[in-house]
């Protein structure tokens, strides 16, 4: 049987402490400024699309990829924003921006077998441009309501219906 000393527990234990409280004081000094980035991002969108135009609006999105790869400079946060004509994204971190014209999606998809049971999922969307098809994908918090938005195909049973405090 192995046996460690208190000295050496005791050790231990401070230095985890010490750990523990530098990521709580880390956590407490990037909060406001990821929440400025997210109001920046936000902002963008408004002024790009149109606050007015908005039907859909998704301020923290993950921007998960593009294949090909070197399609779009939005990685990771970002936020995701549509009118009836056009899907746009901007990234936290450089406010880089993607933004394509809905007439160009040609199919909406998810990973997930039934996405309507699923708090988070990613979404697919294919779409054309002069050089070829792309893929993008983004990690939503409420998949439903965008993939019915953009035109997914629910099956014959259509879209899953929302309940109201779901949606608060």
């Amino acid at each position: 049987m192995v046996t460690v000393s208190v000295r050496v527990m005791t050790v231990l234990l401070v230095v985890f402490a010490v750990v523990v409280v530098g990521v709580l004081i880390a956590l407490v000094v990037t909060i406001p400024a990821v929440r400025k980035k997210e109001e920046a991002a936000i902002a963008k969108c408004w002024e790009g699309l149109g606050r007015e135009n908005l039907v859909m609006i998704e301020p923290r999105t993950t921007a998960m990829g593009f294949e090909p790869a070197d399609t779009s400079a939005v990685k990771a946060m970002t936020c995701l924003a549509a009118t009836k004509d056009e899907l746009m994204a901007v990234s936290f971190a450089k406010l880089d921006e993607w933004r394509i014209d809905r007439a160009t999606i040609t199919k909406v998809d998810t990973e997930a077998d039934d996405p309507a049971a699923l708090r988070t999922a990613s979404i697919l969307i294919t779409y054309t441009t002069p050089t070829g098809d792309v893929l993008a994908r983004f990690r939503l918090k409420e998949p439903v309501p965008w993939l019915t938005e953009l035109g997914y195909d629910w099956g014959p049973e259509g879209p899953p219906v929302m309940d109201d405090d779901e949606d608060e």
